[in-house]
């Protein structure tokens, strides 16, 4: 079976290109606080917490968040800005926790399932560690529809033949069910902007920033770079004037059935 997506070679861009605006990962947290109903004295797991992007601005809402990452290179990265955030950062494998069972009041995977073709062992490893009535909260960026930009850059990579190394695209929002797991209320939801210039999408593209490009040929990046670039001068006639663009990030709570 093919290997976890590790971020190494992402570590030293990572927050510049997956960071959130200002003020906005303090909504990201409070919302899977809302969503989980995380208590002030909750021990929190994190899989794939990478630089902290997540469980820093959550630690301010529980007891503490222990997160786990394959990547040294990120784990370094969150270290670096840690300060005095209640977050303990391993490096372990989501589909082999080095936890007692039981150990967690609550989980979080944010964008991460795709990334693990053994996405359903490490479900089955946060049923394992979750409290009795623990919750699993399933998030990630709101890439649905490229928000108000109107199309998925990701869809170009895609439409070439490219998938996810974990679960497909087309299952992520709602996998944990297909691993036994029940959800349990809304799809909570927040709306915000992001500015960037078109022509700093391109770049992020043909340098290979996002994961679901490092194993693309030479060429067919080419062409992916070609086609957005079209769609970006199509969208908004210049590619170097920031614009802004309508996003948003979700959160689904599960429970082990």
């Amino acid at each position: 079976m093919p290997e976890s997506v590790v971020f190494d070679r992402a570590a030293g861009c990572y927050d510049a290109t997956r960071g959130f605006p200002p003020g906005v990962a303090e909504r990201v947290a409070a919302l899977l606080a809302e969503a989980g109903a995380l208590a002030a004295r909750a021990d929190v797991l994190e899989i794939g917490v990478g630089t902290g992007r997540i469980a820093l601005p959550l630690a301010a809402h529980v007891r503490r968040v222990v997160g786990v990452d394959l990547s040294a290179p990120m784990l370094a990265q969150l270290l670096g800005k840690r300060g005095g955030a209640r977050v303990h950062p391993l490096r372990a494998d989501a589909a082999a926790l080095p936890f007692a069972s039981a150990r967690f009041d609550a989980a979080v995977g944010v964008h991460v399932l795709h990334l693990i073709p053994r996405w359903r062992e490490a479900l089955a490893e946060v049923e394992r560690v979750l409290r009795p009535g623990g919750v699993y909260l399933h998030a990630a960026d709101d890439q649905a529809a490229g928000g108000s930009l109107g199309f998925s850059p990701h869809e170009l990579v895609r439409a070439l033949g490219y998938e996810n190394a974990g679960v497909s695209h087309r299952k992520f929002e709602t996998c944990p069910a297909e691993a036994g797991f029940t959800q349990v209320g809304p799809v909570h939801r927040i709306r915000f902007a992001r500015r960037l210039a078109p022509q700093a999408m391109l770049d992020r593209m043909a340098e290979r920033s996002w994961s679901i490009t490092w194993k693309m040929s030479d060429a067919d990046l080419a062409r992916v770079v070609e086609r957005l670039r079209a769609e970006l001068l199509a969208r908004f006639g210049a590619l170097d004037r920031e614009v802004e663009i309508d996003t948003g990030f979700w959160v689904r709570a599960y429970r082990p059935a």
